[in-house]
């Protein structure tokens, strides 16, 4: 069973990862590396949203349908664009690296999740 600990420890394992992407784009690390740091953040990223969501159901939120689909969007869009990196000059991918959707990733922990967050601490399972 989730629990809130384990979301806040999530969080903090996915702001780790995407530093460490960010990190290895500013040193033009490989793309064997990167790649592997990406595919680390889609593991993650599903990890955290699977957990996220078993919270939500078993809490009742309100807003799980809205919230599921917005993490289907982010997945989808993630791995849609990981599959052009194969087809693009290394100018282009580090361009692309550089405005990394996976940023909404965090835009989403930060923003989104304070709605359900939220409703965590109104249903008492949040101190």
């Amino acid at each position: 069973m989730a629990e809130v600990k384990d979301m806040e420890l999530q969080h903090k394992q996915l702001v780790d990862v995407f530093n460490k992407l960010n990190d290895a784009v500013k040193n033009n690390e490989t793309r064997q590396n990167i790649y592997k740091i990406i595919d680390d953040i889609i593991s993650l990223t599903r990890t955290h949203f699977t957990s996220e969501e078993q919270l939500m159901t078993q809490s009742d939120f309100p807003e799980i349908e809205q919230h599921k689909r917005m993490h289907k969007e982010l997945i989808d869009e993630a791995l849609h664009l990981k599959g052009k990196f194969d087809y693009v000059d290394d100018e282009q991918f580090m361009d692309w690296l550089n405005h990394w959707p996976f940023g909404r990733v965090l835009a989403h922990i930060q923003y989104a999740d304070k709605q359900f967050e939220n409703h965590m601490t109104q249903s008492g399972l949040k101190a």
